[in-house]
């Protein structure tokens, strides 16, 4: 390729001394001294190998592949200038898009909230907010497909950045219907039970029960997977089994009127680390990090 040989200064060279038809006046502009641009010029008619200009009793006058030249370079220059301003527009302004993740319960009642709060005040940002599994979250930032993400308390690729921003608290339940009134919380119970939980392998039913009762790989039967929080409620409210809910979705199901038996455990709340995960070193635009920074405030 032709571009692999070129010096990209003979181009703002090129461009000015066929503006003005003069080198002098050329050397002027660039700061250059007229034999520095006579230098450049004859460097880039070699790389070519095509003449650019004649010169005619002391004038530069372009040769018809000068000329086409010249009206292409000063088109693509001029894109290029466009395209350098709107990004430093960009950046200096608080516009934009913006891509967050988050899990699907905590998103709808605790960020999508703030979120709207944020947009309300920058009418000029774009968001795309986007439900998942922290999993999930972690492929999109190693990609760039996202600016930030809220995850949970399960582990990320190592060149992912995390904070802890929040805590909620995780709590199971089950519906009264499928438990006898002062019922006994031992393994006896706990093992008849039948559950439901978000993900295969059982994650947070795991995370529960070695909180609450120091048993580490608990055989349990589950008899439903379902990646949603509002899913897990139905289910659980359905007498299909037990599950683990957010505090702030259980406070929720309450106040709406739905009965719950929630497990005291060991007494010590489980609690779950929200953080925000971002990509190590990231250059956030001014948009995504008004975002950050105000819903890390808010929260």
């Amino acid at each position: 390729m032709i571009s692999n040989d070129l010096n990209l200064n003979h181009l703002r060279v090129f461009e000015s001394v066929g503006r003005h038809r003069n080198m002098t006046l050329a050397a002027k502009e660039l700061h250059l001294t007229q034999s520095g641009v006579s230098q450049h010029m004859k460097a880039f008619e070699d790389t070519l190998g095509v003449k650019l200009f004649d010169r005619v009793k002391q004038k530069l006058v372009p040769t018809r592949e000068g000329l086409k030249l010249y009206e292409k370079i000063t088109q693509e220059l001029a894109r290029i200038e466009s395209a350098f301003s709107e990004v430093r527009k960009a950046h200096q302004e608080i516009s934009g898009k913006v891509e967050v993740g988050m899990p699907i319960e905590f998103g709808n009642n605790v960020l999508v909230p703030l979120v709207a709060q944020v947009a309300r005040k920058h009418p000029q940002i774009q968001f795309t907010l986007r439900y998942g599994f922290a999993t999930e979250m972690n492929d999109a930032i190693l990609k760039g497909q996202m600016d930030f993400a809220f995850i949970d308390s399960f582990s990320v690729d190592p060149r992912i950045a995390t904070q802890k921003i929040y805590e909620e608290t995780l709590s199971l339940c089950i519906s009264p219907s499928r438990i006898s009134k002062g019922a006994r919380e031992d393994r006896a119970l706990f093992s008849k039970l039948e559950y439901v939980d978000y993900q295969a392998g059982n994650p947070l039913l795991k995370m529960w029960f070695k909180h609450h009762m120091g048993i580490r790989d608990p055989d349990l039967n589950v008899r439903s997977i379902l990646m949603d929080v509002q899913g897990i409620s139905r289910l659980i409210l359905s007498g299909v089994g037990a599950g683990v809910l957010p505090d702030h979705h259980i406070q929720k199901l309450i106040a709406s009127g739905e009965k719950l038996h929630i497990f005291k455990g060991s007494g010590k709340p489980l609690k779950n680390s929200i953080r925000i995960a971002a990509l190590q070193g990231k250059t956030f635009s001014k948009a995504s990090q008004v975002v950050l920074d105000e819903l890390r405030s808010g929260l």
